[in-house]
């Protein structure tokens, strides 16, 4: 498999709640929200996952790290930080993918979230327009020395 047929992808996500949820319950929808990204992915016998990452921001030092390595659907998570309950939570969700558009892995995303929303009523969920994508890497200053928590620096020059 050539490195050019798998087309990088960033989604800029923000969940909010009318009512303040505990961190778990976010997890676990945000979980089952990849969860079915992933399935429609899959779908396509042409399209291989490369990985799919989120990084589920709950504050300034708190966040949710998500991670897919392939077509099998085990998507792992951990959690770092203190538990509480938040009204809203931005993510980032990096999508490495063959065979597959920009604007077909947006649709399956959105229709993820929607399938969430009409289950969860008291969520709603935005997917915002992504600025320019980064030509050959992605940059993350966390100021702190620590390596990237979305690619432990594995792409970083």
């Amino acid at each position: 498999m050539y490195q050019d047929e798998f087309l990088p992808v960033v989604f800029n996500v923000r969940l909010s709640s009318n009512q303040a949820l505990p961190v778990e319950k976010w997890r676990s929808r945000i979980y089952d929200v990849l969860h079915l990204y992933v399935d429609q992915i899959c779908k396509n016998e042409e399209h291989m996952i490369g990985h799919i990452k989120a990084l589920a921001q709950i504050d300034e030092h708190d966040f949710i790290k998500y991670s897919c390595v392939s077509s099998n659907n085990v998507i792992n998570s951990k959690f770092h930080g203190e538990h509480k309950e938040v009204f809203n939570i931005n993510m980032i969700v990096n999508s490495l993918v063959s065979n597959i558009s920009e604007n077909e892995s947006r649709v399956f995303l959105e229709r993820s979230c929607r399938s969430l929303e009409k289950r969860d009523s008291i969520i709603s969920i935005t997917i915002e327009n992504t600025q320019e994508r980064p030509v050959s890497h992605h940059h993350h200053d966390h100021g702190d020395g620590d390596d990237c928590p979305i690619c432990n620096s594995h792409h970083h020059n």
